[in-house]
């Protein structure tokens, strides 16, 4: 096992690719704390992971909330006493054409989005040099990379993940390694709306056809590029913006 005695926090790890990156993760040996505002979805996460012989604990937390996000690192210390992996999966994917979105839209993003990466490894950080060093993976978007229309404040908050994780890793390593996954359509929950529009309207076939690998993408296909950055495996790897979009960025 890959991750064999490591300990791993993921935020948003009740469902779609935090869920899938948690169980992944537990797969390969990591103990795994999740956070999430939902305790159901955390609560199931667990299940999955201590029915295949893992270790896991649920935290409900509100990552837009620095005190929340300190007494999460609290509980983790106290549970395992270390900490070498971080995945800030933890988003939303708000979409609204740029004269439509208010400053509140803006703002409600940057705390859910930006934020709370910031937030969220600056409070587990101190931890992680304590056991000298680690992995933090930080989720953005291929959005974070590329444009796209009534998506203006999505972008741009992606796009700060982008340079957050460049500038992260120039400044931590080399005893923290810090790496930023941009994945295009991956069907989870939040874009569930979306999927079923598009199939009602009989487009979910277009939408397939616009990849080169022919397909959206699940949160299966996340799992081996987030291990890969979490294990020695990419030992000499930081600060990278890897996408994770069938080849839909080929084509722009």
């Amino acid at each position: 096992m890959k991750l064999n005695g490591k300990v791993a926090l993921v935020t948003g790890g009740g469902t779609g690719i935090g869920q899938g990156a948690a169980i992944a993760l537990a797969a390969e040996g990591a103990r795994v704390m999740v956070l999430g505002r939902r305790p159901d979805p955390l609560n199931e996460t667990v299940a999955i992971i201590e029915e295949a012989g893992g270790e896991a604990l649920a935290c409900p937390t509100d990552v837009t909330d620095v005190d929340q996000i300190q007494q999460a690192v609290e509980l983790l210390q106290k549970r395992w006493g270390r900490a070498d992996i971080l995945v800030n999966n933890a988003g939303s994917a708000m979409r609204k054409p740029f004269m439509k979105t208010t400053l509140e839209d803006l703002d409600e993003l940057y705390q859910v989005d930006l934020r709370s990466v910031f937030a969220m490894s600056q409070a587990l950080v101190p931890l992680l040099k304590e056991d000298g060093g680690g992995s933090i993976i930080n989720i953005s978007s291929i959005l974070g990379v590329l444009g796209s229309a009534n998506s203006t404040a999505y972008c741009a908050m992606k796009g700060g993940v982008v340079q957050l994780s460049r500038a992260m890793a120039a400044e931590l390593g080399p005893e923290i390694r810090v790496n930023c996954i941009c994945p295009s359509h991956i069907i989870t929950p939040m874009m569930q709306a979306e999927v079923d529009r598009l199939e009602a309207a009989g487009k979910m076939d277009r939408l397939n056809r616009l990849f080169p690998m022919k397909r959206v993408g699940y949160p299966d296909d996340m799992n081996g590029t987030i291990v890969f950055f979490a294990s020695d495996d990419s030992a000499w790897l930081t600060g990278n913006v890897f996408m994770v979009d069938g080849g839909l960025s080929c084509y722009v």
